[in-house]
């Protein structure tokens, strides 16, 4: 299963991977095994097995299981500081080559991630949907701050119909003092106070239940825009 997901995810991933410099998307494990370091949080388990997660070059791939948050702790960062992401979000069909069996919950990044494997997690979600949606959301525990509720914007990559290939998303966060601003594809979506959101701590992904996405780079540097 795994080759043949992997020659068909080749093709929508080929075009990225001369641009994700080395440094930034350094992936801690062996090709098509589980990433070294990483942990797992899923939404009603404690499992790891659940859920299929694997080195996939460029990046890593995430198959269809629970929903929960995926992160490795050494991707910490606080002040002012960027994060871009490139996800590939992948149609529902053949198990054998996408490892999907819905496209309709949530994914994107986090940020800020604390406590993750305790009882009170901390972190601030960016997440889309495939009905061309974005949120950002401070998560406490069990309790949920909206920061930007679900909100429809042109800047989401949609699968189409009917879908034969993956979605691809940029999605970028840029912490720039007493401001914080979100992207899409290049474009600004949403422009928070920074005094608002706890954006100190893991960096990591957010994962919906039974989505199959391919994520080339969880990129963390300086800030990349002029004020």
């Amino acid at each position: 299963m795994r080759h043949l997901h992997r020659a068909w995810c080749a093709a929508a991933v080929a075009a990225t991977a001369m641009a994700v410099p080395a440094t930034v998307s350094a992936q801690s494990g062996h090709n098509l095994e589980r990433p070294e370091h990483w942990k797992v949080r899923y939404e009603g388990s404690d499992e790891a097995a659940e859920r299929n997660f694997v080195v996939m070059r460029p990046g890593w791939h995430v198959y269809a299981g629970p929903g929960g948050l995926l992160w490795d702790p050494g991707r910490f960062a606080s002040g002012n500081y960027a994060v871009k992401s490139t996800i590939y979000l992948f149609p529902k069909g053949d198990p054998d080559r996408s490892g999907s069996t819905r496209v309709d919950a949530p994914f994107g990044l986090f940020l800020g991630g604390r406590d993750l494997e305790g009882e009170t997690p901390t972190y601030v979600s960016f997440q889309i949907d495939s009905a061309g949606r974005f949120r950002i959301a401070q998560h406490l525990g069990d309790e949920v701050q909206e920061r930007a509720p679900w909100t429809s914007h042109d800047a989401v990559t949609v699968l189409e119909e009917p879908a034969t290939s993956p979605a691809e998303n940029v999605l970028e966060v840029d912490i720039r003092g007493e401001q914080t601003i979100f992207y899409i594809g290049g474009e600004a979506v949403a422009d928070l106070p920074s005094d608002e959101l706890d954006l100190k701590g893991v960096v990591g992904l957010v994962a919906g239940e039974g989505l199959s996405l391919h994520i080339t780079e969880i990129a963390i540097g300086p800030n990349r825009r002029n004020q």
